[in-house]
């Protein structure tokens, strides 16, 4: 679940690429952004520096998967913007005040792609990460997060 806080004329929402056979959109969940400018899933075996919200979903709604099915998704890409998700979007033990990275971890329960605090890393996952937000509330199955500029730091 993905729920965004902030009013919606205050954010850029881009459409971008996808592959639709392999793409699998799930709002709440952040994709890699590729060198051509379109987004993946994030994928173990190569960790990118820049991603992207995915607010789109692929799904067999016919609205809702139609763009994916065309070769598009939306991601939301402002700075400052609140969000709300649940497990399906983060991983691990999360704090208020934790500045949140997107996770390749995949050892148990897959966090690939998912928020995950820098203080508490997911299992031994370790390498370079893009910090894309910060945490402000944790309450019983989701948490509350605020964009901020990214930047790259060593788990």
């Amino acid at each position: 679940m993905l729920e965004i806080l902030t009013h919606f004329n205050k954010l850029d929402r881009v459409s971008r690429v996808v592959d639709p056979s392999s793409f699998v959109a799930a709002p709440g969940i952040w994709a890699a952004v590729q060198t051509d400018g379109s987004v993946e899933n994030c994928d173990a075996a190569a960790v990118k520096t820049i991603h992207k919200l995915v607010i789109g979903s692929k799904s067999s709604n016919i609205y809702e998967g139609h763009d994916v099915e065309v070769g598009r998704i939306g991601t939301m890409e402002s700075l400052g913007v609140r969000c709300k998700v649940d497990s399906e979007g983060y991983a691990g033990t999360i704090a208020q005040g934790n500045t949140l990275y997107v996770s390749y971890q995949t050892t148990g329960t897959s966090a690939l792609g998912k928020l995950s605090s820098v203080s508490t890393p997911i299992g031994s996952e370790t390498g370079t990460r893009e910090v894309v937000a910060r945490c402000e509330e944790v309450g019983t199955g989701y948490i509350v997060f605020k964009t901020i500029s990214p930047y790259t730091a060593s788990i």
